[in-house]
């Protein structure tokens, strides 16, 4: 009779954020995930194709519980600048609890062919929040300009720029 592991999904998660902590990215194998989580390799690829998968569900976890938190504590913002600061903080803090993963030369070539199609879903889901701010601020065309800011955010933010430096550019934006 097979042994039952509850939540695999999880353990695997889990586990492969300790392995990139504790090892860095390129020491990380599917092998040593598996074996660490008590699975054989078949049950590892019932839950993910690829390693590279396996971080990006992480990846991907993280980066919506700092959207889910951004959008409750901005949901009632009038401000589009207060919004914008609180995505830049949540942006770089996520950078910068990742950057083991984003510094990896063997990382950045994988991620390079699966990051396209994540780059949309991740610029809508910054500009969300914006949208909402400048809904509320009665803006003209807040649709334009919360894509707009979102994509310029997240641009100036993964090169570093800190917020003080993007602020005046970005109000001029939302001035009336």
């Amino acid at each position: 009779m097979p042994k039952i592991i509850n939540n695999v999904r999880g353990m695997l998660i889990e586990e492969v954020q300790n392995q990139i902590t504790a090892n860095g990215y390129e020491n990380v194998t599917i092998r040593s995930i598996a074996r660490e989580c008590g699975i054989g390799l078949g049950t590892f690829y019932n839950y993910f194709k690829s390693k590279d998968m396996l971080i990006a569900t992480f990846l991907l976890e993280d980066w919506k519980e700092r959207i889910e938190i951004i959008a409750e504590n901005t949901k009632d913002e009038k401000d589009p600048m207060v919004t914008i600061h609180a995505l830049h903080r949540e942006i770089s803090d996520f950078i910068r609890a990742h950057y083991i993963i984003f510094s990896s030369p063997s990382a950045i070539k994988s991620f390079n062919m699966i990051g396209p199609n994540y780059h949309k879903f991740i610029r809508d889901q910054v500009a969300t929040p914006i949208y909402t701010s400048c809904v509320l601020a009665e803006l003209e065309s807040p649709e334009f300009l919360s894509l707009f800011a979102a994509e310029s955010l997240i641009t100036w933010t993964v090169a570093k720029k800190d917020y003080d430096e993007i602020a005046p550019i970005m109000k001029k934006l939302f001035d009336k």
